[in-house]
């Protein structure tokens, strides 16, 4: 299946020129970890809860001063949407980020998934696998060994 019926839609985006004070402020009141940073509908960074604390407040700049696209994250790694979720994780791995937004073959933005949701789904997986051979085994034997 492809990754677009995995990932949160919609991702929960911002304006390069918003400050950063906003971004923390909506962060908060959403419950939010990152904002993808967008220009014409199209992810251009990606700004999180970590980049806020060690980018502006560890460096005491003044949040009501500095915008996001300042601290951003780039470049930006993005996944289209039509990819699988081996794909996802391959380039979770081999860029060693957390969340890739997930993006249409015009490079909008559609959503996000994160490493945490393909833990969630690999998991699921797996205890789907382990219902089914547990279902498969004889009554009364833990092993699946025939009882003579």
């Amino acid at each position: 299946m492809p990754i677009e019926d995995y990932c949160e839609k919609p991702a929960a985006s911002v304006l390069g020129n918003t400050t950063v004070r906003a971004a923390a402020q909506r962060m908060k009141s959403e419950g939010l970890g990152c904002l993808i940073v967008v220009a014409d509908g199209r992810p251009t960074g990606i700004v999180t809860d970590r980049d806020l604390v060690l980018k502006t407040l560890c460096s005491r700049l003044d949040p009501g001063a500095v915008r996001v696209d300042e601290i951003a994250s780039h470049p930006l790694f993005t996944i289209e949407q039509e990819s699988s979720v081996e794909e996802a994780v391959r380039l979770i791995r081999h860029h060693a980020v957390r969340r890739l937004p997930v993006v249409d073959e015009k490079g909008s933005l559609v959503g996000i998934i994160a490493a945490d949701d393909l833990l969630s789904l690999a998991a699921d997986e797996l205890n789907g696998l382990s219902a089914a051979v547990r279902a498969q085994r004889p009554c009364g034997d833990p092993g699946g060994r025939q009882i003579q």
